[in-house]
């Protein structure tokens, strides 16, 4: 097991930095709730949204990390600096476009037949969030460059003081504490956008003490190497918008159910993100080792990388399933508050823990082989056959939800979903097809 130390050294910080996003909308949600009810519905959906466009984003403009592991890998100093530049071109691309859209596509949740408090909250929420993607995208390119050279601890302080930064901003321009305005929902968007700009600052202010913003020639943009960049890493941000998309679906499709149908799987959904960001952690951790091994030319340790990552994490998944089996009552019971329809909630929980549980130990093969297949630079193969089981998912949750609307049967094609990715990336992998795709061009 000798690349499991450096698995784990790499994956502490990944884990913290790929959970603080969900941390900081529990810390909106929490804030928010002593704020107004509307505001509570407001934020899920309206976070939804912004999660859904800015994923598309992210995945893209963090690709960068992948381009810049291979280079580190291959000892290659400019390379590196030009890969990082490929991720900032992207995100200030990215920033300007979220900018012009930001307003039109707001005006959306206003027809969306929600009520009137609810509908304009979910609007100032979204524009706010969106206007400022420009934050978060850099932030996620320059987090790449971190982790692609092995930095990831920078990653984790500049993660953890824009978390502190959120958790202030959110409590006083939300409930108007400390002589700020009291801003409710606008607020949290405001505070959010804040510790994202934060964080961008100090990512940049890294970046350019390692001598990256001066470095003229790996600032220029090359169209060649930037056009084949996104040719690898937009397929990596499509694939993560769909699978937000497809889970969102699902949540919707369950609403149809009834309210407490919909809370018990919302507070599941939020119960499974314990087992899931450390999960997608070390799977990016596993990528970062993964480039590495490509970049120096030793293909043959990426098999041995991704079978020993794969333990870890099912290890940890495994532990996981066991807590959800065995305590969903207590774990729903947290989330599930004391209003007259809570006992239901819990009860309803307690059944869609033991799919949780049982669905995590294929997540864990998901995850895993998801990621090494990316980083390798299968990410155009990885988006296809995931649009294409994601159809057919979606397709029989339709069917299912017209012929028999019922909770185990949608529950229980959510984890065939999950079963027979996990299958189908597992064999490609062990196809080795990834062998063949160049991430970089050959040493001139």
């Amino acid at each position: 097991m000798n690349h499991v130390p450096r698995l784990l050294k790499l994956a502490g910080p990944m884990i913290l930095s790929t959970s603080a996003i969900t941390l900081m909308q529990i810390v909106d949600a929490i804030v928010l709730s002593r704020y107004s009810s509307e505001a509570v519905a407001a934020i899920g959906p309206s976070g939804l949204a912004v999660i859904l466009f800015q994923g598309f984003l992210f995945g893209t403009a963090g690709y960068a990390g992948t381009f810049v592991a291979h280079n580190h890998g291959r000892g290659d100093l400019a390379g590196v600096r030009r890969s990082a530049w490929l991720g900032i071109h992207t995100s200030l691309i990215s920033g300007v476009a979220a900018l012009a859209f930001a307003w039109p596509l707001a005006q959306l949740f206003l027809l969306a037949g929600h009520a009137p408090q609810v509908a304009r909250d979910e609007t100032a929420y979204f524009g706010i969030c969106m206007a400022g993607s420009l934050f978060p995208v850099l932030g996620s390119a320059l987090a790449g460059w971190l982790s692609g050279i092995g930095r990831p601890v920078l990653v984790t302080a500049v993660t953890f003081f824009s978390f502190v930064v959120n958790a202030l901003l959110a409590w006083g321009l939300v409930l108007g504490e400390w002589g700020l305005p009291r801003l409710g929902i606008t607020g949290a968007a405001l505070a959010t956008v804040s510790a994202q700009a934060v964080a961008a600052f100090l990512y940049s202010g890294i970046f350019m003490v390692a001598g990256g913003w001066s470095d003229r020639i790996a600032r220029r943009l090359a169209w060649p190497d930037f056009s084949r960049f996104l040719k690898l890493a937009m397929p990596m941000g499509l694939r993560i918008s769909g699978e937000l998309c497809a889970w969102t679906l699902f949540l919707v499709a369950l609403g149809r159910l009834g309210t407490v149908e919909l809370a018990a799987s919302s507070i599941a959904f939020r119960i499974n993100g314990m087992a899931f960001f450390p999960a997608l952690g070390l799977g990016q951790a596993a990528g970062v080792l993964v480039g590495h091994a490509r970049g120096a030319g030793e293909d043959d340790q990426v098999p041995e990388i991704a079978s020993q990552s794969l333990v870890v994490c099912e290890i940890w998944m495994f532990a996981m399933a066991v807590l959800f089996a065995t305590c969903s009552g207590p774990l729903m019971s947290l989330f599930a508050g004391t209003g007259p329809e809570s006992a239901r909630i819990i009860e309803t929980g307690s059944v869609i823990m033991k799919f949780v549980a049982f669905y995590c130990l294929f997540d864990a093969a998901n995850v895993m082989t998801g990621c090494v297949l990316s980083s390798a630079g299968d990410t155009g193969w990885v988006a296809r056959t995931f649009l294409y089981c994601s159809a057919g998912f979606l397709l029989l949750l339709w069917l299912i939800s017209w012929l028999i609307p019922s909770l185990v049967a949608e529950w229980t094609l959510a984890t065939c979903f999950v079963f027979f990715t996990a299958v189908v990336w597992s064999l490609r992998f062990r196809s080795g097809a990834w062998r063949k795709i160049q991430v970089l061009h050959q040493h001139h």
